[in-house]
């Protein structure tokens, strides 16, 4: 009986021994799995950071680059009678540049070529907000979206436009919010203002832009009337919608003589005049002014390095002697 109780001791010591060694074993299995997995992470992490430095580093080079670009077309556009134009090597699409471990994708646009939100705010609004309305209207969207659009630019804590809103108004949303009472720095406040559901924003955002105009545009071949800060409508560069909205009486045949003539070369403001008259001025305000040179464009680029995109919108600003970034943002306008 004492050996059979021995021999019995000493086989539960050994499954506790083996189950304990087990367990043992299990536990470092979890260990060592979870500090591989934690080092692929870290792993992954770092790569993530360096290419993201890198994207970011070649993003920036391509705005030195853009900004090469301008100044070498738009020294000899300023006081040129065609000015700046889609002929020029600022406005080509480039096919996607190679680079170590990835691409860069980017392209070029005039800004005087849209309808900037900030002239609803100002001397000679009422001109602008007219124009922004036939816009509105080219679209088959809501044109009251011009009066919200005014009153949100402009201070005064009581609606001034018979379909705008103030304080009162955002103030009951939710999440409720202020209205700016300032210049738009950034087109994508349009999703704020009163009325622009996601599909107006998206149809409005090929024709629009907000620059705020505190900053002198460059000067250049003389231009159809005058607005606040120099700003003008860039003939050579405006899509064809947008020319019809400078009057209820221009028509699409009109804009599209327009876009024929001035093709991949440009066309002076003489020669615009001659297609599309104007009304002239009334009681002191004029029609919407229009020219054939730009002070403001926006630089878009993606970098793509491995697994990370980095996309940057960068608002290049002509001074006439030098153009550089005044503004970037960084995934969305």
């Amino acid at each position: 009986m004492k050996r059979y109780a021995h021999h019995a001791s000493t086989t539960r010591q050994r499954g506790v021994a083996l189950i304990t060694a087990l367990v043992v074993l299990a536990i470092a299995a979890t260990l060592s799995a979870a500090m591989i997995w934690q080092g692929g992470l870290d792993e992954r992490r770092t790569a993530t950071l360096i290419q993201g430095n890198q994207a970011m580093e070649y993003a920036l080079g391509a705005e030195s680059w853009a900004e090469q670009i301008l100044q070498r077309d738009l020294k000899p556009a300023q006081g040129s009678s065609i000015g700046v134009n889609l002929g020029q090597d600022w406005a080509q699409q480039l096919p996607p540049l190679p680079v170590e471990g990835g691409q860069i994708i980017g392209h070029i646009e005039d800004m005087q070529g849209r309808f900037n939100l900030d002239l609803l705010q100002g001397q000679g609004a009422a001109a602008y907000k007219a124009q922004f309305a036939r816009l509105l209207t080219a679209l088959n969207l809501d044109p009251a979206i011009a009066d919200a659009v005014s009153d949100w630019v402009n201070s005064g804590n009581v609606p001034t436009q018979p379909n705008g809103a103030k304080d009162d108004f955002y103030s009951r949303l939710q999440p409720p919010y202020l209205t700016a009472l300032a210049p738009m720095t950034s087109v994508s406040e349009l999703r704020l203002v009163k009325g622009v559901t996601p599909q107006a924003y998206a149809a409005l955002l090929p024709y629009v832009c907000a620059v705020p105009l505190n900053v002198g545009v460059a000067g250049g071949a003389p231009g159809n009337g005058s607005a606040p800060g120099g700003w003008t409508l860039n003939v050579n560069t405006a899509l064809p919608l947008l020319l019809t909205t400078l009057a209820p009486s221009i028509s699409e045949d009109q804009a599209a003589q327009v876009v024929a003539q001035r093709a991949d070369h440009g066309i002076t403001q003489a020669d615009f005049n001659n297609i599309i008259k104007l009304p002239p001025s009334t009681g002191g305000a004029g029609p919407p002014a229009t020219g054939v040179t730009s002070g403001y464009f926006l630089l878009t680029v993606t970098a793509e390095i491995g697994t990370t995109r980095v996309t940057m919108y960068s608002l290049l600003h002509s001074t006439g002697a030098t153009v550089t970034a005044v503004r970037r943002t960084f995934g969305t306008l």
